[in-house]
């Protein structure tokens, strides 16, 4: 657990829900201009995954709602960190983003090596291959939907 020079747990430093609204804000400005397949504007996805967890954790939530933001936006690790965001936060996010160059195999790997990353990664799938958000599904949508299904398979027997 981190702590400040005081001892205080980091998160400590700010009073409830602060964190989950300034991500909130950042995810919402950094995915204004992005829409999903089915051309719902993107940022109800990471609202929703948020919301499946069903889960009063505020870093946790802080990962769903940021899941996307390194990967998909010109959001910095750097950037999360001036906010105030956590260690944990950050570091599920980190597990959650595939890098340029990464294979879906080391992708994986790295997702179930950090217990939320699994969380939030097991919500983003069933979300990810809910085919009503897609205006017309062809074979490329059945292909990615029967792949994140065997993840949601690995990631449940974790």
């Amino acid at each position: 657990m981190e702590r400040d020079d005081r001892g205080l747990l980091l998160i400590d430093r700010f009073k409830k829900g602060e964190l989950l609204n300034r991500m909130l804000i950042l995810a919402a400005n950094s995915h204004g201009n992005q829409y999903d397949k089915g051309g719902t504007p993107y940022i109800l996805h990471p609202l929703t995954v948020m919301h499946m967890l069903h889960s009063e954790d505020e870093e946790l939530l802080c990962i769903a709602i940021g899941h996307d933001l390194i990967e998909d936006c010109e959001v910095t690790y750097q950037q999360l960190r001036d906010l105030g965001m956590t260690d944990r936060i950050i570091e599920g996010i980190r597990c959650l983003t595939k890098m340029p160059g990464e294979t879906y195999e080391e992708y994986k790997a790295k997702v179930k090596s950090n217990p939320d990353s699994v969380r939030v990664k097991m919500c983003d799938l069933r979300h990810n291959t809910d085919i009503r958000r897609l205006k017309g599904v062809a074979d490329k949508d059945i292909r990615r939907t029967e792949r994140y299904y065997k993840f949601y398979i690995e990631l449940s027997n974790i």
